[in-house]
């Protein structure tokens, strides 16, 4: 796949970041090698003394992909990708076109998710007008990297493909431990991503009232999410959370997003300033192991070991004794690697349902045919923000055996008759298509309005806490608990991955933090931190019969059930002991080991 690349390129953001780019402090650390800009020639990175850049690509952007003969994949460049120079928005055009869309049938409805095999192919055509002084010149990938460190005045950059030597197998292997350093010691991250293009030159001026940005902003998070090679890659994911900044460099438009976290100059809110971005240094102690799980369990690589790879180098101190070996089998490599998460962090356990209410799949997993356990999340989503574990004085002992079963003994869990929404996707009412549409738009209808009832009706407090979990967890609800003879406000939402009338919680609280920012002066589109706020979930388990063990008892980890926030003071304490106390008041007699496969 070749790309084009318009050098008069355009700032999504409203206010001039480049000072921001130009100044950027950095860390001591610098790659063995790194390219400099002004030759393209490979030099020592101690060269490199006031910084570098490092480059997230998605290679098959970089040519032609084929197939060699012992079935490996190479990209050679034929020298067809395009520099443009001199083209005027408002007289020339710059068109994407989709080649090719599939659509799948899948329980009476369509998703637009492409999987691995079905990806949204995407073009741009260049289109000059009769007036233009537009020109178009073809060149290498290497050449094109080159005009846009220029362009953007960079002086050295990291590219693996000249930076590491990929005929040594040793070095390499080497360096790829070393790519969490690589990325957060550089001056700031550039991904090429030429999925992202200007749509309307009005959008710039427009803000967008629904995201609180301006409409090109708007656009360009979506083409990026939703569009490109570039989002969906494993490797592409752990250079992002790598890195503290990042320059963002589509066809004709780029954008600078730096983290919320490490320094002090306002930005916009999404998820790469939030949830992404530095992601080892974040406040509050780091990211937790379930915001990388939300996003890498959905990627795709060209080797099934690059998910796991990748994935360990964002969390170097958990897996620095993991060996990166492409000759061990992938089972025996993703077991390792989700014994050590939980072993040591069961936010693991922070996962919902992957599913809209209407029943459609939010991303499709390519994580499913590894015939995983239940606890590692595969058949749901997990949470994007950051969980921790606060249990403390009824910390239940858990521990893993050799065949993958995580096994908690505790004398504090409950057992909950759970109800499925009538507008979820479980719904006893989806037989009669009619009543369940009405139940469907009455939900719509109150999510839109986006007001939460002071009634205590009972389908209107349901809906109300409904819409409370998808804004804090990313998970529609599809059960709810509501205590026999209790107002209807003390019913709760769950979002389970599995159908049931009877599940169990377990006692380890689970604390979701939710960064409270606020607008800043001038510029509506920026923000900055002001604070937390803390909501709390308990993992949900469902009894199982295991035919291939008998008699034994088995469970599944199938979700979260929703207790509530500080935000909205639906609890008196946030302290842990309390919020447990008055959960788990009961105590068993002896402690009840569940084996959780």
């Amino acid at each position: 796949m070749y790309i084009t690349y318009c050098r008069n390129q355009r700032s999504i953001k409203v206010v001039d970041t480049t000072q921001y780019r130009r100044n950027p402090t950095t860390g001591e650390y610098r790659p063995t090698y790194l390219i400099r800009v002004s030759d393209w020639v490979k030099v020592p990175g101690k060269q490199a003394e006031t910084g570098y850049c490092a480059l997230s690509y998605v290679w098959e952007q970089s040519g032609d992909v084929v197939q060699k003969e012992n079935g490996e994949y190479d990209c050679i460049d034929n020298g067809r990708h395009c520099i443009v120079e001199g083209y005027d928005m408002g007289k020339d055009g710059l068109f994407p076109k989709i080649i090719r869309m599939l659509r799948r049938e899948k329980r009476d409805s369509v998703t637009m998710t492409p999987t691995d095999a079905e990806e949204i192919k995407f073009e741009v055509k260049f289109i000059p007008s009769t007036r233009s002084k537009a020109t178009i010149k073809h060149v290498t990938y290497e050449e094109l990297l080159q005009q846009i460190c220029k362009d953007f005045e960079i002086e050295y950059l990291w590219y693996d493909k000249i930076c590491i030597d990929q005929s040594d197998h040793e070095i390499k292997l080497q360096e790829i431990k070393q790519m969490h350093k690589i990325y957060s010691n550089a001056c700031y991250t550039v991904a090429i991503v030429p999925e992202v293009h200007i749509y309307d030159p009005k959008d710039f001026d427009t803000i967008d009232l629904v995201y609180d940005d301006t409409k090109a902003s708007t656009k360009a998070w979506i083409d990026m999410v939703a569009k490109s090679l570039w989002w969906k890659r494993s490797w592409t994911l752990e250079e992002t959370m790598s890195s503290k900044r990042i320059l963002v460099i589509g066809t004709d438009t780029h954008f600078w997003q730096h983290s919320f976290h490490t320094c002090d100059i306002p930005t916009s809110y999404n998820d790469f300033s939030i949830w992404m971005l530095d992601f080892a240094n974040q406040q509050q102690g780091g990211g937790s192991v379930n915001q990388a799980l939300r996003q890498a369990q959905f990627r795709t690589s060209s080797k099934e070991h690059d998910k796991i790879f990748s994935l360990a180098n964002i969390f170097p101190d958990l897996f620095k004794s993991m060996e990166i070996n492409y000759k061990i089998d992938i089972k025996t490599t993703l077991n390792r690697f989700y014994r050590t998460i939980a072993t040591h962090d069961l936010s693991i356990l922070c996962f919902g349902s992957n599913l809209f209410y209407n029943g459609w799949e939010i991303s499709v997993n390519t994580m499913k045919n590894h015939n995983l356990p239940s606890w590692t999340g595969v058949s749901g989503l997990h949470h994007y923000k950051r969980v921790t574990t606060t249990t403390t004085w009824l910390q239940p002992q858990h521990s893993l055996c050799d065949d993958m079963l995580l096994h908690i003994s505790t004398k504090y869990y409950k057992t909950l008759s759970v109800v499925p929404y009538d507008c979820g996707c479980f719904s006893p009412l989806s037989h009669d298509k009619l009543q369940w549409n009405q139940q469907v738009d009455n939900f719509v209808e109150r999510w839109e309005a986006k007001g939460l009832s002071i009634t205590v009706e009972e389908d209107t407090a349901l809906i109300d806490w409904a819409i409370k979990m998808r804004n804090i967890s990313g998970h529609f609800a599809t059960h709810y608990y509501k205590p026999q003879d209790a107002p209807a406000m003390q019913a709760r939402p769950l979002s389970l991955t599995e159908n049931c009338d009877e599940c169990i919680i377990l006692p380890i609280l689970l604390k979701c933090y939710s960064l409270l920012v606020g607008r800043i002066e001038k510029s509506p589109s920026l923000k900055h931190p002001t604070g937390y706020s803390h909501d709390y979930f308990l993992p949900v388990i469902k009894k199982y019969v295991d035919a291939a063990n008998g008699t034994k008892e088995r469970y599944k980890a199938i979700g979260i059930y929703y207790l509530g926030g500080t935000f909205h003071k639906e609890f008196i304490s946030d302290d842990p002991d309390e919020i447990l106390s008055s959960i788990f008041g009961d105590v068993h007699n002896e402690a009840k080991e569940f084996i959780i496969q």
